[in-house]
């Protein structure tokens, strides 16, 4: 269960556990929605079968949500990126990568259109479900990513050279209003009327010079760690973009590289030693006990620390975002691969960019403009 562990400044009668168990139930819909395999003439298969291993990450079952108040919801779907099959059958196979779950063939195939009417059934079908958002506040689905390492799935033979790599899809994006939802839930609108009202926007990859600088900024602080410190897991675990309706997306997978991580089995310990003399288990127990309250504290500091280095990154270098406007926003998803009960599988910072112009006119100090960073932990 995901669980909100950083207080935000909501109503008091707003439910943090109530929104992250919300959140939680929709990553999975959509995790079902987009989840892919591999098919060809020869069979199918979703990740290993007989004659065919798929290899990589990017799976769309790691489908990320985020609640923004003043905006509303934002989910982020990681298209099929880094993944290739290699196939022990012949060519000529018809072999695609295709979705796993639709009543209609031809609705399997991985394209715009497909997408596109994917998450605009999402949105009909269960995100008026979502508790607690606002009229004004928008449900957001974000497809792909503009600055992967590619978003789709190549096919190899072991009997020779790459057969098949379709063309890149851009980075899909489709958001609701509130109020149209519950419109539609409630009778007022119909289905077409519901689906005319979404707003619709694709990404060709157009770069944007200053996204890539802030970029940059990230890897060259977070890139690289002295083995006990958070840093970024390799230089493809940095992604962002831009959205028109929304501002700057980022987001970075962490590690903790070689340093001491997980926590100790205490447990396990006890029913393996239990032949042993009584004493002896005790005082082993006892001296790992230490270990472990040791180590908490050790990944509690450095997790404060981590989060403390980021706010001041934003803060410093997010004015150098000059294609955002006033009311949009920065966000930056800190994705932690060794999480545990102490640390948080992933932790966002958002700010509007508003905030930077107010310091850049003197009109905030920086500890206020430190203080305006929202934090939520997950």
């Amino acid at each position: 269960m995901t669980l909100l562990l950083s207080s935000l400044s909501f109503a008091q009668d707003f439910d943090t556990n109530r929104m992250n168990r919300d959140i939680k139930i929709m990553e999975n819909i959509l995790g079902e929605m987009f989840k892919t395999q591999f098919t060809s003439n020869e069979g199918t298969v979703q990740v290993r079968s007989q004659g065919y291993t798929i290899f990589g990450s990017g799976s769309s079952g790691n489908v990320k949500g985020t609640y923004i108040p003043g905006y509303g919801v934002i989910f982020m779907i990681p298209a099929t990126s880094n993944r290739y099959i290699i196939s022990s059958g012949s060519s000529g196979s018809n072999r695609q990568v295709v979705f796993q779950y639709s009543s209609d063939d031809s609705d399997r195939t991985i394209d715009k259109e497909s997408v596109t009417t994917r998450i605009g059934e999402f949105l009909q079908d269960y995100a008026s479900t979502i508790g607690q958002l606002k009229n004004n506040e928008s449900i957001l689905v974000i497809y792909g990513s503009a600055n992967a390492t590619g978003n789709r799935t190549a096919v190899y033979s072991i009997r020779g050279d790459e057969e098949d790599r379709p063309s890149s899809l851009p980075v899909i994006s489709v958001s609701a209003k509130k109020s149209d939802l519950d419109a539609f839930r409630s009778g007022r609108i119909n289905s077409e009327a519901l689906q005319s009202r979404l707003s619709v926007s694709t990404s060709e990859d157009k770069e944007r010079l200053d996204l890539k600088v802030l970029g940059n900024i990230f890897g060259t602080a977070l890139g690289e760690g002295d083995g006990n410190e958070y840093h970024l897991i390799s230089s493809n675990s940095l992604s962002y973009m831009y959205l028109d309706n929304f501002g700057a997306l980022y987001s970075l997978d962490l590690h903790r590289g070689h340093g001491l991580s997980g926590t100790l089995r205490l447990g396990y310990l006890n029913n393996s030693l239990s032949e042993e003399k009584e004493k002896e288990v005790q005082d082993l127990r006892v001296e790992l006990e230490k270990r472990e309250q040791k180590l908490n504290e050790t990944l509690e500091q450095e997790y404060d620390e981590l989060v403390a280095k980021t706010k001041e990154f934003i803060i410093d270098y997010g004015r150098t975002l000059s294609s955002l406007e006033d009311d949009q926003y920065l966000l930056v998803s800190l994705n932690i691969n060794e999480s545990s009960d102490i640390i948080p599988e992933r932790v966002d910072f958002q700010v509007k960019k508003s905030t930077f112009n107010q310091l850049d006119k003197g009109q905030i100090s920086r500890e206020a403009a430190l203080n305006a960073v929202t934090l939520t932990e997950y």
